[in-house]
C-alpha cells in the first residue's frame, strides 16, 4: 500500500516534515538572537511585532483567510478558473488597505513608539515594518492560493527559504555593525536590524510564490462562472468577521504583551530587570513550548479548507471524522510533549539560551499551551463550516476577560507575572470550553475523553515519573547536558510509546494507518 498523495494526512506529513525543520531553524534563529541582541532588545523586538501584528490583521489576514477557504470551496464547485479573480481581487484589496492604514502608521511611528507602546527605541523598528508588511502581503495571498488548492509544496519551501534568509540575514547584518561600530548597539538598533532581516527574508518568498502562482495558475481547470460582484461578497463574508476578530483579539494580546513590563515593575522591578524578564518570557521560554506546533499547525492548516469543502458538499460524516482525529493527534502528541518540557525545560534553557530564567514558569505555561492547542483545532472547525461570527465573538470576549484578569491580579494585586500567566489561563479555558460546546453541537461529535486525553495523560505521567529519576540519576554525571537532555527525552518518549500500547492506542500504527488512508476517501472533497 502506497502513500495517498491526495490524502488530507499526506498533505499533514508533508507539512509537519518541513515545520519540523522550521522549527528547529526557528530555535537556531532565536538562540543567535539571544546572544547576537541580548535579552532586553528581544523585549524591544516583542514590543515591535505587536504592533506589526495589529498593523496586519487590519490590512491582511482576514483577506489571506478568505482566499484560502473560498479557493478551496471553488475547486469543489468545479469553479477552478474564477480562483484567479479571486486572487486578484484580494491582491487589490490588500493594497487598498495598505495604502489607507499601513502608511499612515509610517508617519506617526514617534506617536506610537513613545505614548502606545510606551518606548521610543521602538520607532526605527517601526518604520521599518511598513515595507515587510507589504512584502508579506504578496506573500501570504499567493500562500493562501496554494493551501486553498490544496499545494502544500510550494508553501513549505517558501517558509523555509524565508527562514534561512532570516538567519543569514540576521547573521550578517549584526557581524557587519559589530565589525565597523567600537560601541556596542543600542536595543532599538538591534531591533531595527532583526527586522531588516525580515524584510531580506520576506522579498525572497514573495518573488518566490508570486512567480510560481504565474505558472500555477494556467493549469487551473474548470468554469470561471463567479463575477467580481460575488468574488467581493465571498471575500467579505470571512474576511470581514475573522478581520474583526482578529484586529480586536490582537489589541487585546498587544495590550497584554505592552503591560507585561509594567506589571513587573509595579510588583518591584526595575526597568532592566522587567525588560529582560519580558524578553526571556516572549523570545526564549514561548518558542521553546511551542514545538509542539511544528506538528499540529499543518494539521489546522491542512483541515481549514478541507472542512469548507464538506461544508460546501454537506458531508458531515467527514467533518465529524476528520474532527476526531485532529483532536486525538493532538492530545498523543501535545500532552507528552509539555510533560517532558516541564521536566528538562529548565535544561533545555541553559542549553539552548545559556539563561537560567527559561526555566521560569514551565508549568504554568505549559497547561495555557495545551489548552490553546486544543481550542486552535476547534475554532477552525467552526470557522471553516460558516460560525466565523460566534468565533470572533469568542475570541474578542475571552481575550477581554484575559486582560481584565491580568490588570487585577498583575496590577492592582502587583503579582507581577502570575498576573499575566492567570489572565492567559482564563482566556483559553474559556475560549476552549466555548468552541467545545459548539462543535458538538453542530456536528454531533461524541468527544471520547478517556482515549483522546486520559490515555495519552496517563502515559505522559507514567514516563515522566521514570523520566524525572533518570534526569535525576544522570545529574552528577559527566556528560555534556545537552546530550543528557537528548537521551533523557528519548527514553520517555520511547516508554510513553509503550504505555500507550499497554492501554489499548498503538501510536505508530494508528499514524500509519492514517496516513495510508485510501484516496477515494479524499478525492471526494477536492
Amino acid at each position: 500500500m502506497k502513500l495517498n498523495q491526495n490524502s488530507i494526512f499526506y498533505h499533514c506529513l508533508l507539512l509537519s516534515s518541513s515545520s519540523v525543520v522550521l522549527q528547529l531553524l526557528g530555535f537556531g534563529y532565536r538562540i543567535l538572537l539571544g546572544r547576537l541582541a541580548g535579552a532586553q532588545a528581544i523585549a524591544v523586538y516583542g514590543l515591535v511585532m505587536s504592533a506589526y501584528n495589529v498593523v496586519l490583521s487590519c490590512t491582511l489576514t482576514g483577506v489571506a483567510l478568505s482566499v484560502s477557504r473560498i479557493a478551496s470551496s471553488y475547486q469543489a464547485l468545479g469553479e477552478g478558473r474564477s480562483i484567479i479573480r479571486l486572487i486578484r481581487t484580494a491582491l487589490f484589496l490588500f493594497l487598498g488597505l495598505f495604502c489607507l492604514l499601513a502608511v499612515p502608521f509610517a508617519f506617526c511611528r514617534d506617536f506610537f513608539a513613545q505614548k502606545v507602546l510606551g518606548n521610543p527605541e521602538t520607532s526605527a523598528a517601526l518604520l521599518l515594518i511598513v515595507p515587510c508588511l507589504f512584502l508579506t502581503g504578496f506573500e501570504n495571498v499567493h500562500k493562501a492560493f496554494f493551501y486553498g488548492t490544496g499545494q502544500t509544496f510550494p508553501p513549505t519551501v517558501s517558509e523555509t527559504l524565508e527562514m534561512l534568509c532570516r538567519i543569514v540575514g540576521a547573521f550578517c547584518l549584526f557581524s557587519v555593525f559589530a565589525a565597523k561600530s567600537s560601541t556596542p548597539l543600542t536595543d532599538g538598533q538591534a531591533a531595527a536590524l532583526i527586522v531588516c532581516g525580515m524584510i531580506f527574508s520576506e522579498i525572497v518568498s514573495a518573488t518566490f510564490l508570486t512567480t510560481l502562482y504565474r505558472f500555477r495558475r494556467k493549469k487551473l481547470t474548470g468554469r470561471d462562472g463567479v463575477c467580481l460582484p460575488q468574488v467581493l461578497r465571498d471575500i467579505a463574508s470571512v474576511a470581514v468577521p475573522v478581520s474583526l476578530s482578529t484586529l480586536l483579539g490582537r489589541l487585546i494580546s498587544s495590550a497584554n504583551m505592552i503591560l507585561i513590563p509594567r506589571i513587573l515593575m509595579r510588583a518591584g522591578s526595575g526597568y532592566d530587570a522587567a525588560m529582560t524578564e519580558f524578553g526571556v518570557l516572549s523570545g526564549m521560554t514561548m518558542p521553546m513550548l511551542m514545538l509542539p506546533s511544528a506538528f499540529l499547525s499543518p494539521l489546522i492548516t491542512v483541515l481549514s479548507p478541507r472542512f469548507s469543502a464538506g461544508k460546501v458538499l454537506e458531508d458531515q460524516a467527514m467533518i465529524r471524522r476528520k474532527t476526531g482525529k485532529a483532536l486525538h493527534v493532538v492530545g498523543l502528541i501535545g500532552i507528552p510533549s509539555m510533560v517532558i518540557l516541564i521536566l528538562t525545560g529548565s535544561q533545555l534553557g541553559e542549553v539552548l539560551y545559556h539563561n537560567p530564567m527559561v526555566g521560569n514558569h514551565i508549568p504554568m505555561l505549559s497547561l495555557i499551551t495545551m489548552t490553546g492547542f486544543y481550542y486552535a483545532v476547534l475554532e477552525c472547525v467552526l470557522e471553516s463550516t460558516g460560525l466565523q461570527k460566534r468565533c470572533s465573538v469568542l475570541t474578542v470576549l475571552a481575550s477581554l476577560a484575559g486582560l481584565c484578569c491580568t490588570l487585577i491580579l498583575g496590577g492592582a494585586f502587583s503579582l507581577g507575572i502570575w498576573g499575566f500567566l492567570c489572565g492567559e489561563l482564563l482566556s483559553s479555558l474559556i475560549g476552549c470550553s466555548m468552541t467545545a460546546i459548539w462543535v458538538k453541537k453542530y456536528t454531533q461529535i461524541s468527544f471520547r475523553i478517556g482515549n483522546w486525553i486520559g490515555r495519552p495523560l496517563f502515559a505522559s505521567a507514567v514516563s515522566g515519573a521514570f523520566a524525572r529519576l533518570l534526569l535525576k540519576t544522570m545529574g552528577d554525571l559527566p556528560i555534556f547536558p545537552g546530550l543528557r537532555v537528548v537521551f533523557v527525552i528519548s527514553v520517555f518518549f520511547f516508554l510513553y510509546t509503550i504505555c500507550l500500547r499497554l492501554l489499548g492506542t498503538d501510536f505508530w500504527k494508528y499514524i500509519e494507518e492514517t496516513l495510508l488512508t485510501q484516496a477515494k476517501k479524499d478525492r471526494n472533497f477536492r
